[in-house]
């Protein structure tokens, strides 16, 4: 277990601010409706009189490796770099174990199930890409030439960063 690496995640500081999900997602390139982490509500609801339980539940899902690329070159997992919050610590489960048992309202993370390894690496696909798409009562041709004004490289859009 000592080279076991994992996450030890502090689900009670959590804010629900998702920027671990948005660093996953833009790490990997996963598409709409797939994530590497995701946070969970558990709340609200009262405990008693003027106390209520909300908490916010970051979970790696089974895409999570990790970040095996970056952690390989020494870099922490890109959930727990972004952590605006910073409840979430890298290391080997030896080093995390113990913090875990510090406080409650933690859960230390392992990834099980490793699909880069069984299935290789996620690519997104564009089915549909190059084809006549049948809309309505109209052909739609894919265009490939679209820009808007953010993607221009013009004066217009350069504010003096070289």
């Amino acid at each position: 277990m000592e080279n076991t690496y994992g996450l030890l995640i502090d689900y009670e500081y959590c804010t629900g601010c998702q920027s671990c999900e948005v660093a996953c997602k833009e790490e990997h390139g996963y598409p709409v409706g797939t994530w590497g982490i995701r946070v969970f509500d558990d709340g609200p609801w009262e405990v008693e009189d003027r106390h209520v339980n909300w908490n916010k539940l970051p979970f790696p899902t089974d895409l999570c490796d990790l970040c095996a690329e970056r952690t390989a070159v020494g870099r922490e997992p890109t959930c727990v770099h972004h952590c605006l919050a910073n409840v979430m610590r890298y290391g080997t489960v030896a080093e995390l174990a113990p913090m875990l048992a510090e406080k409650p309202k933690q859960v230390l993370f392992v990834p099980q199930f490793k699909p880069y390894e069984a299935k290789g690496p996620f690519v997104p696909k564009n089915k549909l890409a190059g084809k006549v798409h049948r809309a309505a009562a109209i052909d739609v041709q894919e265009n490939t030439d679209f820009t808007t004004s953010s993607q221009r490289s013009d004066s217009r859009t350069k504010a003096g960063l070289e």
